[in-house]
């Protein structure tokens, strides 16, 4: 059964944000849930796979999840390591102000978005921020996040059978619970039992970037966690998070992000929630690009 720990990083009247933490063996779906609030989730490392409606979503560090109160959901883990997130509750007027809705949605983020994600994170848990500065820090986190929605979808996904979005779905959580593994496009596609040329297609045309990029975001996201949390051995952490050599994770974390690991590192642990404004023109300036 999944261990599930929640810790409170903020909680007012306006903003509510709390780091959860799973600890699961990999699983099939348990028994349904049922959401208690409305609410954001947003994964920093781990994949798990929520069933609503009758559609599976997987949830990675790339993806961005509303759950809404009294809404139905199932809830499977493909990987061995469970997951950590950040859960942010806001009132209803302000949730369907930020996403556009209360319930039934997910999202993408850009490499910048879950940069932010885990900036605020660390900086609400460790800098004794006061209430004003920390619901400022949340509500500019949230600002970044409807384009998330607006871009949940793009490219020609609704084209797409439901075979074929379970499908990408499938190759998405095979990948997100293994990231580090030296995949090729002929093992993932016999995996799910497709042609990789066929595959391919599908995959770009529902998510709107290759398999490949996928992955890169997958470790980059994973390596940022690990420098949020103060990672000192960058050679270690490249091959741990699937990069060839720390070069070669070097050069790719910074074609991500424009800046390099050990710069990021800093900026995740000053714990200065100022630093924010920062990410967010970065994020901005990627957008534009």
């Amino acid at each position: 059964m999944p261990e599930r720990q929640s810790s409170a990083l903020i909680e007012t009247p306006l903003v509510q944000v709390y780091d959860v933490v799973c600890r699961a063996p990999r699983s099939g779906y348990g028994p349904v849930e049922l959401g208690s609030t409305a609410q954001i989730i947003l994964p920093r490392r781990g994949v798990f796979v929520v069933e609503r409606r009758g559609e599976p979503h997987v949830v990675d560090t790339s993806a961005a999840l509303v759950v809404g109160a009294e809404e139905e959901y199932r809830v499977s883990h493909p990987g061995i390591s469970g997951d950590d997130c950040t859960v942010i509750v806001l009132p209803l007027q302000l949730l369907e102000e930020v996403v556009g809705g209360c319930d039934g949605l997910s999202g993408s983020l850009r490499s910048r978005d879950h940069l932010a994600v885990c900036f605020v994170t660390r900086a609400l848990r460790d800098s004794g921020a006061d209430q004003l500065e920390a619901e400022e820090a949340t509500l500019l986190l949230l600002a970044m996040l409807p384009g998330a929605f607006a871009n949940s979808g793009w490219g020609d996904g609704e084209h797409l059978g439901r075979t074929q979005r379970i499908r990408v779905e499938q190759v998405r959580a095979l990948l997100a619970s293994s990231p580090a593994t030296r995949w090729n496009l002929q093992a993932v596609a016999r995996a799910v039992h497709c042609s990789p040329f066929h595959l391919a297609r599908q995959f770009r045309a529902d998510s709107g970037e290759t398999i490949a990029r996928y992955l890169l975001r997958l470790r980059v996201s994973a390596a940022v966690e690990r420098l949020a949390n103060g990672e000192r051995d960058l050679a270690a952490l490249a091959l741990e998070t699937g990069f060839a050599h720390h070069s070669h994770f070097s050069a790719r974390f910074r074609s991500v992000f424009g800046m390099t690991p050990t710069a990021a590192r800093e900026t995740l642990t000053k714990h200065r929630l100022d630093d924010l404004r920062t990410i967010i023109a970065g994020a901005a300036r990627s957008a534009r690009s």
